[in-house]
């Protein structure tokens, strides 16, 4: 079997388990090594340590969504900013139902970083949303600027939501708290 193909087979089995488990620190390199039908030497040769894995596999879990956006986006009837409203509000709770699979994705593109990472897919992602929110007034530079700073207050807020809350009262995790809290963003980025 070609290295290539070991390799997708064990990330394959790696996001079948992540699906399956309530969260992503429950998986174990036996179970993806048993999932896969591969010794466990084999992931470790590939990918070096279960970190390493686990981001591989939660960055096809998320791509997989992201690539789904464009297809809800242009299926949506509404306003553009209701349908920013909605589509952001439809990330959060992403968030917040998958909490171990998101938190792997954001740190992971908070310390490595890249143009392809999963942050800078969602950011590529809304720009059709946010171009139908400002027309031609904005550069897609400046739609990319407004985008990257909700996403990044939005992220630090799940990350941080005991400190967020402590500070401000406000509970990310309560769905009403938290459609609130990004009508307060959106409205203070485009209004």
């Amino acid at each position: 079997m070609k290295s290539s193909s070991v390799k997708e087979k064990i990330i394959n089995a790696t996001t079948e388990l992540i699906g399956e488990c309530e969260s992503v620190e429950s998986v174990t390199i036996r179970d993806i090594a048993a999932q896969a039908g591969v010794g466990i030497g084999l992931i470790n040769y590939h990918f070096q340590t279960k970190e390493n894995l686990i981001n591989l596999s939660v960055q096809k879990i998320i791509g997989n969504i992201i690539n789904n956006f464009n297809k809800l986006y242009q299926s949506l009837t509404m306003e553009p900013l209701e349908k920013l409203r909605f589509m952001t509000k439809r990330l959060c709770l992403f968030l917040v139902q998958n909490q171990g699979i998101s938190r792997v994705s954001i740190l992971s593109d908070l310390l490595n970083g890249s143009c392809t990472d999963n942050t800078s897919q969602t950011v590529e992602a809304y720009l059709p949303v946010m171009r139908e929110v400002c027309g031609y007034k904005k550069s897609d530079q400046e739609l990319k600027l407004l985008t990257h700073i909700m996403t990044a207050t939005l992220q630090s807020t799940f990350l941080r939501r005991d400190v967020y809350m402590q500070n401000t009262g406000v509970d990310f995790y309560d769905a009403e708290q938290r459609e609130l809290f990004i009508d307060r963003i959106i409205d203070s980025l485009f209004k």
